[in-house]
């Protein structure tokens, strides 16, 4: 009998190209090592689903029993996939009660996602009291650490910072939010729509600290006391960190994949071992990371395809809107490619405020918009031209 696809990951992109792979393919045997219990949720949605106070059972598409049965494959649960022998073809295993395995591959899937970066070298003795929201696990860890508590301090104001803020404060919490930089979304909004988010915020009821951040956290009691770098002392409950994401690709490195950013792929999703693939956050092209939803469901698309003796490619990135998630404030961005020469050109009216991006041929390769202007954003996005792939 030969060896099944094996797929490490049971996000978005592990069970996406499941999904898609048994749009074509009914028969293949499909392993799936999944690091929690292997539930199906979206990810994308836990900071609004705080606003809306939703427990985590709530989140849950189906669990890791309902998709096995569902698309005909084996999948384990609390298993961790913790070395690759690319020359055997085999995974080492971990499963939780039982004793380490292996398991063979004719071909693999890694789709192990990203984890929240963590803030370094806190001092305190409530330092390792700090929060952090990228799971479902993560998720209801918060959720009943915010059981009767309401004070919570927020670490971080760039687009994971700010949604969750936002959403933190729409379902009941009084908010403290602290960015270390000279401003809000200093790695995506320009400066006159990240002013207008940050106006909307300080409406809406968030307490902001600009270019400050957290220098101590003590346990006081119940509480959490935070001296922060300009000596300010705070009391919370609660404090999350909301610093972004990094993909998981310490797995690919020990085993000797091209390994930048991420899991360096061309556009089949192959990586440099032609028996190994890479999908989802973990993964990228040209340089770019794929972080949006639409690029991580083409992308598990093409791999379907190829997987089944198809000759899809992505070829191109295409431009897409992301549109902010505070539940106070209406603003989208279309980000321009990382590192590309070029100017934003903002422009502030009644209606909100409207940026774009031009690079040095004069051409549209991103916008930002707030408020009203938001309206724009079908139009602006059909503008703005594709980038090559590599």
């Amino acid at each position: 009998m030969s060896a099944p696809l094996v797929i490490v990951g049971t996000g978005m992109a592990g069970y996406g190209v499941l999904r898609a792979l048994r749009h074509v393919d009914t028969r293949q045997p499909v392993w799936i090592a999944a690091a929690d219990d292997g539930a199906a949720y979206a990810k994308f949605e836990l900071a609004t689903a705080l606003a809306q106070r939703r427990e985590a059972g709530q989140l849950v598409v189906a669990t890791a029993e309902q998709m096995a049965y569902r698309f005909g494959a084996t999948v384990e649960p609390h298993c961790r996939v913790v070395a690759i022998d690319r020359e055997r073809r085999v995974v080492r295993t971990q499963t939780s009660g039982r004793a380490s395995g292996e398991q063979a591959y004719s071909r693999l899937v890694l789709a192990t996602g990203a984890e929240a970066v963590r803030p370094s070298a806190m001092r305190g003795s409530a330092a390792d009291r700090i929060l952090t929201v990228s799971s479902l696990a993560e998720y209801t860890y918060l959720r009943s650490e915010l059981a009767g508590r309401k004070r919570v301090v927020v670490l971080g104001g760039d687009l994971p910072g700010c949604e969750l803020a936002g959403n933190l404060l729409r379902g009941g919490c009084e908010v403290t939010l602290l960015e270390p930089q000279n401003r809000l979304l200093c790695d995506s909004f320009p400066t006159l729509c990240a002013g207008r988010i940050e106006q909307d915020l300080r409406s809406a009821g968030v307490s902001l600290w600009i270019e400050d951040g957290i220098h101590r956290i003590e346990q006081r009691g119940y509480d959490l006391e935070i001296t922060t770098l300009s000596g300010l002392r705070l009391i919370a409950e609660v404090v999350v960190a909301a610093l972004g994401s990094r993909p998981r690709s310490t797995l690919a490195r020990e085993a000797g994949l091209d390994v930048a950013s991420a899991i360096v792929v061309n556009g089949q999703m192959r990586s440099s071992d032609e028996h190994i693939f890479a999908v989802g956050e973990c993964a990228q092209m040209a340089n770019r990371v794929f972080a949006h939803v639409d690029d991580i469901e083409e992308s598990v698309r093409v791999l379907a395809g190829g997987l089944t003796g198809g000759r899809n490619r992505m070829l191109r990135w295409h431009p897409r809107s992301r549109r902010m998630q505070t539940g106070c404030s209406e603003a989208v961005i279309c980000e321009p490619p990382r590192g590309l020469d070029g100017e934003w050109h903002e422009c502030a009216t009644g209606r909100g405020v409207r940026a774009l991006f031009h690079d040095r041929s004069g051409k549209l390769r991103g916008f930002a918009l707030v408020g009203a202007t938001t309206d724009e954003t079908h139009r602006l996005l059909s503008g703005v031209g594709h980038w090559w792939s590599g």
